[in-house]
């Protein structure tokens, strides 16, 4: 079965011109899915990346980011999933972050959640609504430190990647070789996209030439993970380019 693994507020702003010694949340996501995945408790499927609401109200630490693990494993697990996540965000969050995450099976989903997660990209939310909305859906959720703030954004993490209309996709397996230029055909051969295509729905031929930038990142559409090009300019070497 599937599970969501939504976790906030992990890093601290960097200081002056200094940068962040520690991780961001995406790069903590996924070194946390990696580990999961290593023990045996959980198989990392993606790690996308949500952007929230932006205000000086909102105590955020860089981007307002939140991050969310798809993740395959089996319910007897959920305790080891549990566990290893507070650990992992305890021991590796910023000292000065307020971390949070929710966890929750795909099939226990409720409209609410999907609503809470649209709601934290244009409003200020608190965290007890967080958590009561949590135990009003079966949702597991905890504040690991600081104010555990993280959980507001953690459960809308979960709700937008169960939505799947928003965010990208920051890791899936294949998608660090994804640079240079590949056909669509060369490209099946070592990542799955549902599509790719351009803003219009147009599709690159199987022969066709892609130049993909390795800054470009997936998008979640109609809970599909798309990869979207544009037409190339008139005499490159290729036909598309991402």
């Amino acid at each position: 079965m599937y599970f969501l693994l939504g976790i906030d507020d992990t890093d601290s702003p960097p200081v002056g011109e200094a940068t962040n010694a520690t991780q961001d949340t995406a790069a903590l996501a996924l070194s946390l899915g990696q580990k999961l995945d290593s023990l045996g408790f959980a198989r990392l499927l993606n790690v996308s990346c949500h952007q929230l609401f932006l205000h000086p109200s909102i105590a955020y630490t860089t981007s307002n980011t939140s991050c969310c693990l798809l993740l395959e494993s089996d319910a007897q697990k959920i305790r080891e999933i549990d566990m290893t996540t507070r650990l992992t965000l305890r021991s590796q969050s910023a000292a000065k972050a307020n971390p949070g995450y929710a966890l929750a099976a795909w099939n226990q989903f409720d409209p609410e959640v999907v609503a809470w997660g649209k709601n934290a990209q244009f409003v200020d939310l608190q965290r007890m609504d967080a958590i009561n909305l949590a135990k009003r859906c079966g949702i597991g959720v905890a504040g690991i430190s600081g104010s555990g703030a993280g959980v507001i954004g953690a459960l809308a993490a979960i709700g937008l990647r169960y939505e799947g209309n928003d965010g990208v996709i920051y890791w899936m397996p294949g998608l660090d070789k994804l640079h240079g230029v590949h056909t669509s055909i060369e490209t099946n051969q070592f990542i799955q996209f549902a599509s790719i295509e351009s803003e219009n729905l147009k599709h690159p031929a199987l022969d066709d030439r892609i130049h993909f930038s390795t800054n470009k990142k997936p998008i979640l559409k109609g809970g599909r993970i798309v990869l979207q090009v544009s037409r190339a300019k008139m005499g490159a070497e290729y036909e598309w380019e991402s």
